[in-house]
């Protein structure tokens, strides 16, 4: 008897603080993504925009089709955002969708300069 409840208030011990540590994060007191440091988000930025590039090049080159260009620029915009806003809260980029479009406009016109 001694040995079964020995074992089951360390089964509720163990049950608890496993519980504990899984919801911490929704009491607020921790966050549930740590904050990146700056170079990294700028590092994480740059990549984004030269995926945006990349695709742009293949999709003009006939490397991908209509329909996964979309979807794929779309997430890219979409990381992309997330990222600049993450950076614009650090006094970062001052109008992000606008610097990245710029960003590809710039790439398309080049592209088209390299066609000719």
């Amino acid at each position: 008897m001694g040995e079964t409840l020995v074992a089951l208030l360390l089964g509720f011990g163990i049950t608890l603080l496993t519980l504990l540590y899984v919801l911490s994060p929704l009491r607020g007191k921790e966050p549930l993504h740590p904050p990146q440091d700056r170079e990294a988000l700028r590092a994480q930025y740059e990549r984004i925009l030269r995926a945006l590039w990349d695709l742009e090049t293949d999709w003009r080159m006939g490397k991908i089709p209509e329909e996964d260009y979309q979807a794929l620029r779309q997430r890219y915009l979409q990381e992309g955002v997330a990222v600049g806003q993450a950076l614009q809260g650090e006094g970062e980029i001052p109008d992000l969708e606008a610097r990245i479009e710029a960003a590809v406009r710039a790439r398309r016109a080049q592209l088209r300069r390299k066609s000719r």
